[in-house]
């Protein structure tokens, strides 16, 4: 029998017949196929952009948009950029993405766990909300919360509760804290308050667990970062003769009426934050249902047999259990939440997409929408890591 050369064998096993190398040179001829494949793609799109003669490049970015934006969280005047009207589009983007996920996941989780409820009626009033809000399309819903809020009396009939809260068919306007030359300082003092609230919380539960002696980690660690940030709010106040931050409430003013002061939710973006909160809990409580349930039935009853209460039982042993099983699942549901809100267009919010659109006006459409996947896809990536990361450390926290 003839002898291979030694550059055909790997492991004593001839290279075509070695499952390693075979996977291997699978995923390389793989690789090399997609890349071209993306390659020929994008060199077809410029060709055509050339052959046809269709704007694009980047330089428009620098001049002045002269369009207004009608809602925006941070100070923007037409003379801004179009680069700066981008950020101001992106952080209304993020408003939405960030206020919507704190708030599906509240509702989801309590959804998800009513559907769970030995009360008959309970569960099957949580089944039909999820049954009804996860199959009725979102556009559709949007739209419905949008005339619903525009149903609302105008503003100078506006309903007044507590002489705080005014409702109408601009919106809800609220008392919201305005911050002075201070205000910024307290912030990171603060958050330095909180860490090391946490980190306290941390040592004593590590602590508990070591000696068995009850140690409250919770309590302290609240107790710690409250009253840190109290602190710091205090010595502020009384070095800069002024609170860090001063409570603006709204009033009406002139003779329309029109809302001064405090902040205001408009109509758009109420709209969608409804829609895109009860569409989106609709999904995480099924998640949430489903992950509850694949936790052993033999916890809950060994649980039960310890002499702890049902929330007890819920909060402390099935529910770490279940989040393994819950994150991968959730984090689809937020980068779903974050794309969902380009239809905020559909009720007038001035979203990513909507202010990209009127952008197109006056600017080369190919540009813009290339800044508008990579803006959506850096948001989604930015969801998909923070969740990974807590993912893997669950897992850390179950090898251990």
């Amino acid at each position: 029998m003839t002898q291979l050369p030694r550059f055909l064998i790997y492991q004593n096993i001839p290279l075509w017949r070695h499952t390693q190398v075979i996977q291997w040179a699978a995923q390389i001829v793989s690789g090399i196929a997609v890349v071209a494949l993306v390659v020929w793609f994008f060199a077809n799109i410029g060709n055509a952009i050339q052959d046809r003669d269709i704007p694009y490049g980047f330089s428009f970015l620098n001049r002045a948009y002269q369009t207004p934006i009608g809602e925006h969280f941070i100070p923007y005047e037409s003379s801004n950029s179009f680069l700066y009207a981008f950020g101001v589009a992106i952080t209304n983007t993020l408003f939405v993405s960030i206020a919507g996920v704190i708030l599906a996941t509240a509702l989801g989780i309590a959804v998800g766990v009513l559907r769970l409820s030995g009360n008959w009626l309970v569960a099957k009033l949580a089944m039909v909300y999820v049954e009804f809000f996860r199959n009725v399309p979102l556009l559709v819903q949007l739209l419905f919360w949008f005339y619903i809020v525009l149903a609302l009396p105008p503003v100078r009939e506006s309903y007044v509760i507590a002489s705080r809260l005014y409702v109408n068919n601009a919106g809800i306007s609220l008392p919201w804290p305005s911050g002075t030359g201070l205000g910024l300082v307290w912030v990171v003092l603060a958050a330095v308050s909180v860490i090391t609230g946490a980190l306290v919380s941390r040592r004593l539960g590590q602590r508990e667990m070591e000696t068995g002696r009850a140690s409250y980690p919770a309590a302290a660690g609240w107790t710690v970062a409250v009253a840190g940030g109290a602190l710091m709010w205090l010595v502020l106040s009384a070095a800069g003769d002024v609170s860090p931050f001063v409570i603006t409430t709204p009033e009406p003013m002139g003779r329309f009426g029109r809302i001064s002061g405090g902040f205001t939710v408009s109509t758009a973006l109420l709209a969608l934050l409804i829609g895109l909160v009860l569409y989106t809990a609709s999904f995480i409580a099924e998640i949430v249902r489903a992950g509850i349930q694949s936790v052993g039935r033999g916890q809950t009853e060994a649980a039960r047999a310890l002499g702890l209460s049902t929330m007890n039982t819920l909060r402390q042993v099935t529910f770490p259990q279940a989040l393994r099983v819950i994150i991968p699942p959730l984090i689809s549901q937020y980068l779903n939440l974050t794309k969902n809100s380009s239809l905020g267009g559909a009720v007038g919010y001035t979203e990513l997409t909507n202010v990209a659109i009127t952008m197109t006006q006056t600017a080369p459409a190919v540009s813009i929408f290339m800044i508008i996947m990579l803006s959506y896809l850096a948001m989604s990536l930015t969801y998909s890591l923070i969740g990974n990361l807590y993912n893997w450390r669950l897992g850390l926290a179950g090898v251990r």
